[in-house]
């Protein structure tokens, strides 16, 4: 039995990189993005609403009307969907344009997250589909300790507006890649539905419905604190600018450590390790806000949810699949969406939060989210994956 990865996998972690980097870099970026555009902190978190506003309308869209096109071609536009939104912002200190480049960049990861993991499974042996998954996934925690950071240094260092070229350029680097390397197997065209309310109809199943509704509250808890990060760290702990760029970085390294550590340990059922790291995630959140005030302490609670997020996207992946069956291309879809509802909500409240309440009580929101995701879970029936 072959158990080696492809390499090919490799140039979607790096494209995964590239995409959430794009995604997540403006939650480093938010106060000098206020300070220059002379908005408060959370009227410029729209920018994250925006994006995941992209995100969560096209997701289900795309597939449902491409479900003839090639994995390839689509992740192909993806790449260019994400460079246009990423030039149109780095060109602009317009407000409503900058909206508009950010939606159109989520539009991109909506149709990369859409077919990405699908994609590594297609290019990977049934032995290794879990590992492609979790080294797709991990791109995701390269872009928190690497990504964002970088892009709020060259803010720092320069302006915003550089930090999005930056982005710009990574997205056109992703694109030549993808073009280059990334030729997954279609396989043979299942007879799908024609009817598109057909082809949703799945998502109605009782199970799918809720562990789509358990994902959409547990981004929400994790991007009420992390959009909002930089600015707690800044304005309650007190930490200078230059330390809030390696507290995010500890996150990001928290979060390749729990990707590193867990991908190889996810059991079959994997439902009792998702229940304990929501639980371990609502205390890490919850610590930020009680811990605040700590310059020693709140790292280690970043830290801590750092690790709980790796953990809980990769098997977030594994379990839609697992769920979803010979659907899950259709199922996965709608899970970009509901993350994406997920990172509106949770960007939204922690805005008002921080406006009209106080920065130092976003983990608590946070924790609630993540505690009504664990909630959920616990009515959900044990899914085993194939042999």
């Amino acid at each position: 039995m072959n158990h080696s990865l492809n390499p090919r996998i490799y140039v979607l972690t790096f494209t995964s990189f590239v995409m959430l980097s794009s995604e997540f870099i403006v939650a480093g970026l938010l106060p000098q993005i206020a300070a220059s555009l002379q908005i408060t902190v959370g009227s410029a978190g729209a920018l994250v609403t925006a994006f995941a506003l992209g995100m969560g309308i096209s997701a289900p869209l795309i597939a449902a009307f491409t479900h003839k096109v090639s994995m390839r071609a689509l992740l192909i536009w993806a790449c260019v969907a994400l460079f246009l939104g990423n030039t149109v912002c780095a060109m602009t200190d317009n407000f409503p344009i900058l909206l508009a480049g950010r939606a159109l960049g989520g539009v991109g990861v909506a149709i990369f997250w859409t077919n990405a993991t699908v994609a590594a499974a297609a290019l990977s042996t049934a032995n290794t589909q879990s590992l492609a998954i979790s080294r797709v996934l991990i791109g995701i925690s390269i872009a928190s300790v690497v990504g964002v950071p970088l892009g709020k240094w060259v803010s720092d260092a320069w302006t915003w507006e550089h930090a999005m070229g930056l982005m710009a350029g990574l997205s056109a680097l992703a694109l030549v890649l993808v073009i280059g390397w990334v030729r997954p197997p279609e396989g043979e065209r299942t007879q799908a539905q024609e009817n598109l309310l057909g082809r949703l109809s799945v998502i109605w199943k009782r199970d799918i419905a809720l562990a789509l509704l358990s994902y959409l509250l547990m981004f929400a808890g994790i991007m009420t604190v992390f959009s909002f990060l930089a600015t707690l760290l800044t304005r309650h702990t007190g930490f200078p600018a230059a330390q809030v760029t390696l507290v995010l970085a500890l996150y990001g390294v928290a979060d390749i450590v729990g990707n590193l550590l867990l991908a190889k340990r996810v059991p079959n059922p994997l439902d009792g390790m998702f229940k304990r790291v929501l639980l371990t995630l609502a205390v890490a959140v919850i610590g930020v806000s009680v811990f605040g005030a700590s310059l020693w302490l709140v790292p280690l609670f970043v830290a801590a949810a750092g690790f709980c997020h790796a953990g809980a996207s990769m098997m977030n992946g594994m379990d839609v699949i697992r769920r979803a069956g010979a659907d899950a291309k259709i199922v996965n879809s709608v899970n970009v969406a509901a993350i994406n509802v997920g990172i509106m909500l949770g960007a939204m409240c922690g805005g008002l939060v921080t406006d009209h309440i106080g920065i130092q009580y976003v983990g608590y929101l946070a924790g609630v989210f993540v505690l009504l995701a664990w909630a959920i879970r616990m009515q959900l029936q044990p899914v085993r994956a194939v042999e």
